[in-house]
């Protein structure tokens, strides 16, 4: 799955403002890319399309691929879109009332949508903010929000926002998008919730994404959700659960759902281990029992230990060596 979340183009953010001021009240006030990105090894060759593939002993493991392809759809579904939306921040608002500050509305002339964030101040450090597009020549009652949140961003010893970094949730609303005279492929609905209040800080980001499907051709509609924590000098934990047709292939085959569930754990150094399981639906009509695979990888992200309950011609290496034992598979709630 690909997430495309690029919900207006850059030459709209010019829209917004003429000038960069490099000082204002707003600073800090929305979450970056980076506040919500899911962090793991980077490997070199590591694949990015959320597949797994086969592997053998002593080459890159597959699970680890797999926990990368995961990861990436999350910061797809936001990179774009929240750089923007900090971009715009940057800018001196189009007008301020008390403690709410507007950029906008804005369009290039070619374009067939109209943008305006709001953002407004709460508290001193706390903020909510909104971005809403409609039809350009509509009134301004047709407006419908793309974006909406609360953010605290994390400040310093002096009082100074820290970039990047805070804690808060919003949801994206692709749902909304499709109002629109022009938009794109994304349906569903996205929440977010996160912590990132300092570079020492344990990082946790839960996302929940309600309603979505694949690039086209695929059709087929899907929950899924990712539970993610990361310790500075101590690694991080990966939960991921969907419930969909992913058996048999090719998928989907418009036959009864799947649980897949994936659990991946990592050290600092890079090596880790990952356990994820299938279960319910045709797989337990056809195998008449859950389907297990755990994969461990080195710090060079090679394969060193595999086990596959479906089929032993296919396990190698020993456990003992893996970074984390024993296996560790999730419910399908997490």
């Amino acid at each position: 799955m690909k997430r495309s979340a690029v919900l207006f183009s850059v030459s709209t953010m010019v829209a917004f403002a003429g000038c960069a001021m490099g000082d204002n009240d707003y600073e800090g006030s929305i979450p970056t890319a980076e506040n919500v990105a899911l962090a793991v090894p980077a490997g070199a060759t590591a694949a990015n399309d959320g597949t797994t593939r086969s592997a053998l002993l002593g080459e890159e493991a597959g699970s680890y691929v797999l926990t990368r392809g995961v990861t990436d759809i999350v910061n797809g579904a936001t990179g774009a879109v929240l750089l923007l939306v900090k971009t715009i921040v940057s800018y001196p608002p189009t007008s301020v009332h008390g403690d709410t500050a507007v950029w906008g509305p804005g369009s290039q002339p070619l374009e067939k949508n109209a943008y305006r964030l709001t953002v407004t101040r709460v508290q001193p450090h706390v903020f909510t903010w909104a971005l809403d597009a409609k039809p350009k020549a509509a009134d301004d009652t047709a407006f419908v929000t793309l974006l909406s949140g609360t953010h605290t961003r994390a400040v310093n010893a002096v009082g100074r926002p820290i970039e990047n970094f805070g804690s808060g949730s919003f949801t994206v609303d692709w749902d909304a998008s499709q109002t629109l005279p022009d938009h794109g492929n994304a349906v569903g609905v996205a929440t977010f919730t996160y912590s990132r209040t300092a570079p020492g800080a344990v990082t946790t980001i839960d996302v929940d994404f309600n309603g979505i499907k694949d690039d086209p051709p695929s059709t087929e509609l899907y929950n899924a959700i990712y539970r993610y924590t990361a310790t500075p000098g101590a690694g991080g934990d990966l939960k991921y659960a969907a419930k969909r047709d992913f058996f048999p292939d090719p998928h989907p085959s418009n036959s009864a759902l799947e649980d897949f569930t994936i659990h991946s754990r990592w050290q600092e150094t890079g090596s880790g281990r990952t356990d994820y399981q299938l279960s319910g639906g045709d797989v337990a009509t056809a195998i008449n029992a859950t389907v297990t695979v755990s994969e461990c990888w080195d710090t060079s992200f090679v394969s060193t230990y595999k086990n596959v309950s479906y089929d032993p011609t296919m396990n190698w290496g020993d456990e003992a060596n893996c970074s984390f034992t024993p296996a560790s598979f999730l419910s399908p709630s997490l």
